[in-house]
């Protein structure tokens, strides 16, 4: 699920140098068919970022019927770096509810809430995760509108507060003004060796087209455990 929720949780915010807010509402299919709506809201300035995600279903697809999550992220900007201070995820699958915080302190995050449990054999250590940006920011960073010679040279791990992952996007291709990244999800720790054996790189696919100086997301595919994930701007 963590993978499904981090591509339907895709979001972007302008890159600018000035407080600019952004909204925007994006329609997310996965199982060949569309399971609901992303809402976004967030600010961004020289120096800090904040965004929130909301995402609700439309009650149609049963492996994702009545699913609800809102993740919230704010943290600081260097040039372009995003540094997080805090994150929180409130989620209901519609059979169970869960609430996840992580605060950064050094580099380093810490987790809180009703789906942190105890430590186990494979947990992320604080060396593994440091750096690393929570789910939200890691969209944030790729999907934040951004002038054309920057696209395609992105890669970041992502720590959810129980496992390590990492987005990459290097390859690039053009056709006329559209430019496409191509690059791969991957588990990196957390996951138990089978876990890792059953699946551990998912493509991901990211389309963007100008707009004013900017390139601006269009559409975002990836692999899930699931299938095929899509969200496309309305």
């Amino acid at each position: 699920m963590r993978l499904l929720a981090l591509v339907l949780s895709l979001s972007l915010l302008p890159a600018a140098l000035a407080a600019q807010d952004t909204t925007g509402t994006y329609t997310v299919r996965a199982l060949g068919v569309t399971v609901g709506q992303l809402q976004v809201s967030g600010r961004v300035t020289d120096n800090a970022f904040a965004v929130r995600a909301q995402f609700t279903t439309s009650g149609l697809v049963g492996a994702v019927k009545g699913v609800r999550f809102v993740m919230e992220s704010q943290g600081a900007r260097r040039g372009d770096r995003f540094i997080p201070s805090r994150y929180s995820e409130d989620m209901d699958t519609g059979r169970r509810e869960s609430r996840v915080q992580l605060v950064w302190k050094g580099g380093v995050a810490r987790a809180t809430g009703s789906e942190v449990g105890d430590r186990g054999p494979y947990a992320v250590t604080d060396a593994q995760q440091k750096g690393a940006v929570d789910p939200l920011t890691a969209m944030f960073i790729v999907l934040r509108d951004q002038p054309r010679d920057d696209l395609c040279r992105m890669s970041q791990r992502i720590y959810d507060g129980e496992r390590l992952t990492e987005i990459a996007l290097t390859g690039r291709s053009e056709d006329g003004d559209t430019v496409t990244c191509t690059g791969l999800y991957r588990r990196v720790a957390g996951y138990s060796p089978e876990k890792l054996a059953e699946k551990s790189r998912f493509p991901l696919t990211v389309t963007y087209t100008p707009a004013g100086e900017l390139m601006q997301m269009q559409s975002v595919r990836a692999d899930t455990t699931y299938g095929p994930a899509t969200i496309t701007r309305r």
